[in-house]
This record gives structure tokens, sequence and C-alpha cells, in this order.
């Protein structure tokens, strides 16, 4: 059963592009729409398991500033979503493991492995396979930029998590990055003429946008964190690699995107690699554990 939640959580991450390309709004109306929304589901979930009883001060700071980054993670990644194909927004972004192995020495000051160094060559070269294929223009290249952004703040985030380590509830720590992530978009979505454009927003995306602050976010969050506790990490960190392949298949068949040998090649490089360096971290951690 736990499985079966961590790989439904992943297919409703998955189509978050396929969403974002039916909502005529912003990238940054969209991303703190999608936070705003979630903020009574995660409430409501907090009072039923009463959370609140778990609220740990000395680390809010640090979830407020975690919080600030995944807004702009958010609007960064819809903005890649809408200005170039789907598919390759996903891919750029799940790099994200690599971006954590280039930050970690610059933040936590780890040295990289030799074996690190190779899957950020490897990521790199499937990256080249990816796009290389694509006429850049503007509007392309815009989305490429960032689409890998975003990755770099999650990754951001990643490293801040493995810093401070909070024990703080999980549903109690997501209520307060999405609270965050709605206060730092607030200046953007103002200087874009505020919520006007919601005025004339259609049926279909009202609903959409609903789907994406409730289901997407407030109850997929809730679902994620249900079973954290009861897998191991390297389970997690497998399925999590669902997220990508769903993401790249409903592109496929939903927006009719399609990939040539050269990416899909790119595709396996960069995803490979990734999982390999994942679980090859797993493995040391499970060591130093015994």
């Amino acid at each position: 059963m736990e499985k079966f939640k961590l790989t439904l959580v992943m297919l409703l991450w998955g189509s978050i592009g396929i969403f974002t390309r039916n909502i005529e709004l912003s990238p940054v109306v969209l991303a703190f729409l999608r936070a705003i929304v979630s903020l009574p589901i995660l409430t409501i979930i907090i009072f039923l398991k009463k959370s609140y009883n778990n609220i740990v001060f000395k680390d809010i700071f640090i979830y407020i500033l975690s919080g600030a980054m995944i807004g702009l993670a958010w609007a960064a990644l819809f903005f890649g979503y809408k200005n170039t194909n789907v598919s390759l927004a996903i891919v750029i972004y799940n790099m994200c493991p690599v971006y954590v192995m280039i930050l970690s020495p610059l933040i936590l000051k780890e040295r990289l492995s030799k074996l690190q160094v190779t899957i950020i060559g490897i990521s790199f070269t499937g990256l080249i396979f990816v796009i290389g294929l694509i006429t850049l223009d503007h509007q392309h290249l815009s989305g490429i930029l960032f689409s890998g952004v975003s990755g770099i703040l999650y990754a951001t985030i990643v490293i801040m998590n493995r810093k401070f380590n909070s024990k703080m509830d999980h549903n109690l720590s997501t209520l307060v990055q999405m609270a965050a992530a709605t206060f730092v978009l607030i200046p953007f979505v103002l200087m874009e003429g505020g919520l006007n454009n919601l005025i004339r927003l259609d049926i279909k995306s009202c609903v959409f946008v609903l789907v994406l602050g409730t289901i997407h976010t407030g109850i997929a969050y809730n679902l994620y964190f249900s079973v954290y506790s009861k897998l191991s990490s390297m389970e997690i960190v497998s399925y999590s690699y669902l997220e990508p392949a769903f993401g790249i298949i409903l592109s496929m068949l939903i927006l009719h995107e399609t990939m040539t040998i050269q990416q899909m090649v790119g595709v396996v490089l960069i995803l490979g690699s990734t999982y390999f360096g994942e679980y090859m971290r797993s493995l040391k951690t499970i060591r130093t554990i015994d």
C-alpha cells in the first residue's frame, strides 16, 4: 500500500507540466496560487493529525527560507514548462542530484569523489544529447535556463535539509514553506498587475488551479510524507525516478511531444547516472550506520 501511495504521488507530480500548459496564467501567478490554495488543505491535515504539537521554533526560519526558495523554484519551472518542451524541462529540472553534487563542496565543504565527478560528466554529456538537436531560439533557451534554475534552487533546499536535519513534523514544515512561498511571490504578482487576469480565467483553468493546489500539493505532500518513514531511503529514491518517467510519457501522450533516439539516450544517461549516484550514496549511508 505504501508503494502504491508513493507511485500515485509520483504520477501526480509528473503530470504537473501537463496542467501548467492548460492554465492561462503567468508562471509567477500560477506558482502563487498553487501555494496559497494548498494552505487550507495542509491546515486541515495538521489539525486532524494534531501536528501542531510538534512545532520546533528554532527551525522555523530555515523552513521560511526554504519555502521562499520553493516558491521561486516553482515559478522558474512553470516558466520552463510554458516556454520549452515539457519533457525537456522535466529532464533538466531532474538533474537536481547533479546540482547537489556540484553545490555540496561550496556549501557543505564536502570533497567530490571520483565517482561523483564521473556522474557529473556523464549527466552533462546526456544534457548535450538532449538539447543538441533543438533549435535554440530565445523562447526555448529561456525555458531551458529557467528549468535549470529551478533544479538548482531545489538542490540548495536538499543541501539545507541535510545540513540542518530538523525533526519538525513534515506537514507542519510544509505549511510554513507554502506560507513563505506565497509571501515571497506577492511582489512579483503585484508587478504583473496583481490577480486582475483571474477575472478572465475560464472554468477549466480555475478547476486546474484548484486541483494543482489541493491534490498535487496539499494532498500529495501529505501522502509522500506519510510513507517517508515506512520505506527505506533507497526505495524512496528509486520511486522518485518515476516522476520524470511519468512526466515524459504524459507529455508524449497528451501534448504529442516527441523525442529523437539521441535525446532518449541523453535522458538515460542523465537519469541512469544520477540514480546510480544516489544508490551508491545510500549504500555508503547504510555501511556507516552498521
